[in-house]
Order: C-alpha cells, then structure tokens, then sequence
C-alpha cells in the first residue's frame, strides 16, 4: 500500500480548541471539517490547517506486581467532511507519542514483562461504493495498523515511544479520493508484570490525524508529523508510583 502524507506549517492563532465536556463537537480546519464525540480517552482537540490533534489526559496502562496483563483500549469514530470547493481528501496519517516505564522485570529479555502499544486507522467512504458486492458494491473502505513493543527494561527511567500508520485512499481500487468519509481510530494500550517487584506503565501523550493533497515521501512525512505532534503537546510526563 503506498503512504503519503504532509504536515500543515504551524502558525500562532490557527489553532481551536474544545471543552472538554462530553458532547459531540464539530472543528473546523482550513479545508475539511471534523465531528466526533469527545467523550473518550483521547481526550481534548484541536485543529491546525487540516490536523485534527489530540492531547490525551489520563490515557493509559499500569500493571504491578505481577498482576498480569492489564490493557486500556478505546475507538473514536470521526466525521471528516471536505468543505472548501475541489478539495478532495486523498489520505489519511496517524501519529502518536507517549512515554513508559519499566522496572525490576526478572528478565530484561523476557518480552512478556514489559508494556506495548498499538494503533488502527480505518477510513470509510461516506460517498462511494467500490466493487465486491452483489448490489453495487459496498462503501470503499482502507485500514491500516501500527504496533510499538514489546517495551522491556528501562530501570524506572521514562522512555518516549512512538508509532505512525497511513492510509493513502488511491490504493482502493475505484476510489481515489472522497468528500466525506469516516475516520475510526482504535487504540490499545498493554502493561504486563509477571512477578513481584516488578513494574510496568505506559501512557499516550499526542495523537493526530493529517488529511493531505501533495504526496511526499514516507519516511520525511512520518518524521516531520512526529515532531510536529511532539512540540505540540506540551504534556509533562506523570510519574509512576
């Protein structure tokens, strides 16, 4: 499958911000239109061109003393909607950041005792059927999905951890483009502790989706949408106890 994506310029005043009460909320960004509803572990939005961003609270995983493994898993569903005239969204980036720690695993290389995280990016069109059904096809439909771990050993030290996935809509066949699609994002956070003494804790700091025109190459992209979600966090790490 072929991945593009870009990173809108960051300017002082471009970027909206929501309440963080519960509701289903709409933002609005230079070309495209997002609505979901903000009651999830992603917790607060923002908007920067047509970057939908968020800057979760309290999303995360922790598990002590041999409790097994304790996993934290949400799904957003998102409205996305082209709004200026020929704007056609043509792909779709995810990237998310956080942190974790790790300690007094017995066995550093034992990739059961550690912390992991993964993403899912599923994209369907609200507009266009594709081919494969008996009655017209169904809603062209593309996912992808992005996995970071096992973590092990940090010595109780926070270490950042990151993960980006794309969904580029031209590698559906009869697809292309789209005015208006779903966005689903699901998101798994897993600690694991398999005996006493030991340790584990994860937690998403950023997460965001870029909607692009212009293809640029993949590894450029992912890097500059990640740096871009880094400094626009401003998340100080929780320390765990």
């Amino acid at each position: 499958m072929k991945r593009i994506s870009t990173l809108t310029a960051v300017t002082a005043g471009c970027v909206l911000s929501i309440s963080a009460n519960a509701a289903m909320v709409t933002l609005t960004g230079t070309d495209v239109q997002f609505t979901f509803d903000d009651a999830s572990l992603f917790g607060s939005a923002s908007v920067v061109g047509n970057s939908l961003i968020f800057t979760p609270a309290s999303f995360s995983a922790s598990s002590s003393n041999g409790a097994g493994a304790v996993q934290t898993t949400d799904t957003l569903n998102i409205d996305v909607q082209a709004i200026t005239a020929g704007f056609n969204l043509t792909s779709f980036s995810l990237a998310e950041l956080g942190d974790y720690n790790v300690s007094g695993a017995t066995n550093n290389g034992n990739v059961a005792t550690g912390v992991n995280a993964s993403a899912r990016l599923q994209v369907t069109s609200l507009t266009t059927n594709c081919s494969g059904g008996l009655f017209g096809g169904f809603p062209c439909l593309d996912s992808a999905i992005a996995n970071t771990g096992p973590l092990a050993d940090t010595g109780g030290a926070s270490v950042n951890w990151s993960l980006s996935t794309s969904v580029d809509l031209a590698a559906t066949a009869g697809w292309g483009g789209d005015t208006h699609v779903t966005a689903q994002l699901q998101n798994n956070l897993t600690a694991t502790t398999l005996s006493a003494g030991e340790n584990a804790f994860i937690q998403k700091k950023a997460g965001g989706i870029v909607l692009t025109v212009n293809p640029v190459p993949v590894p450029a992209a992912v890097w500059l949408f990640g740096t871009g979600l880094l400094g626009l966090a401003g998340v100080a790490r929780r320390k765990h106890t």
